[in-house]
């Protein structure tokens, strides 16, 4: 068979011997790997590196009877500059709108507005920029961030659902897939402590007899529960939080449920990494039950356990994984699942 006009093949020999050329639904060709020249990780994530750069992207599968298949299709290069610009701009007018609800809050004023904007929004475009700084570092094809607007607070949503990167390939390898998962996450949740901390300076103590019922929270999460330590409060009060405290509180929740290990949530890239797929799979269907019982209990809990069991029915509970399929964690992987771990412990809702 004629290679030579074929350009997925042209770079993948420098680093593997492939034979037996065919090709698969949608454009994509598979070939045999008969021989690694080298490591077989090392090789693949230069083959990697090279065919992302001209759009292609690589999968290495192992197959049934232990032979390696390299498979490559192409993935689209492009992002659209008018979606992205509209989508922030509608954002940041929704997140606005919303702050404008929370007029009545302490700490607030003419800006409260502007500092649920700044503390909703900041955070969680860091959060972002923490996937995208990993995808970066391991030449991951990726777009922008997208905001995505939703309903304001006055009509009982938040303003945003958040940002979203599409990652246009899967990584190389586990540890880069586990280490992508978690850098979002990680970030946002460093970046909503300051915002915490401050927005809690910037609310009030009032007589618990004063507060409604219907105003309290019935939840937090156990990051704000700690960060509470640091304003004194005396006994028969309590804080009613300012805007920024209340847009760092939306952020610790936001922050959990990306955690959850499902699908491909930031959580579902950890436990996939560490895992394998049978046992994503599995610890994904257990989540999303314990969510649910623990809903009788605490309905915020159980809030998050359907909105896991629907994107759980929705994916399949599927992740592709890493590029290579045989591919293990090592110590950068095992680092991010100790991460996930405390993240998960710290941002988890717990009676307020």
């Amino acid at each position: 068979m004629d290679y030579q006009h074929d350009p997925a093949y042209q770079v993948a020999i420098k680093y593997m011997d492939l034979t037996e050329r065919a090709e698969l639904e949608g454009g994509a060709v598979k070939y045999k790997v008969i021989g690694v020249k080298g490591d077989l990780t090392h090789s693949f994530k230069s083959l990697y590196k090279e065919l992302v750069r001209i759009g292609l992207a690589p999968a290495l599968r192992k197959e049934s009877d232990g032979s390696l298949t390299l498979i490559v299709t192409k993935y689209s290069r492009g992002s659209n500059l008018a979606l992205l610009i509209g989508l922030a701009a509608f954002t940041i007018v929704t997140v606005y709108v919303s702050g404008m609800a929370l007029t009545g809050l302490p700490g607030g004023g003419g800006l409260t507005p502007l500092l649920y904007m700044v503390g909703l929004l900041g955070p969680l475009l860091i959060h972002e920029a923490g996937h995208w700084a990993f995808m970066r570092r391991f030449d991951v094809p990726r777009s922008p961030p997208y905001l995505i607007p939703a309903p304001p607070l006055q009509l009982g949503f938040l303003g945003t659902l958040g940002a979203v990167i599409n990652m246009k390939w899967i990584p190389a390898t586990a540890d880069e897939l586990a280490l992508i998962g978690v850098a979002g996450p990680l970030a946002g949740f460093l970046a909503a402590i300051p915002v915490a901390l401050l927005g809690l300076h910037m609310s009030a103590l009032v007589p618990a007899a004063a507060v409604p019922p219907s105003s309290s929270l019935p939840a937090v999460p156990v990051i704000m529960d700690l960060l509470l330590a640091f304003i004194h409060t005396p006994s028969g009060y309590v804080v009613e939080m300012s805007p920024l405290s209340f847009a760092a509180y939306i952020v610790f929740f936001v922050t959990f449920l990306n955690l959850i290990p499902v699908g491909q949530l930031d959580g579902g890239h950890v436990l996939r990494a560490a895992l394998g797929e049978r046992g994503h799979m599995l610890i994904s269907l257990v989540f999303v039950v314990t969510l649910l019982i623990a809903g009788l209990y605490l309905p915020t809990l159980g809030l998050f356990g359907i909105i896991a069991l629907f994107l759980l029915l929705l994916t399949r509970g599927r992740h592709p994984g890493p590029a290579i399929e045989t591919s293990r964690l090592s110590w950068p992987g095992i680092v991010a699942i100790i991460i996930y771990g405390i993240l998960l412990a710290l941002t988890l809702p717990i009676p307020a």
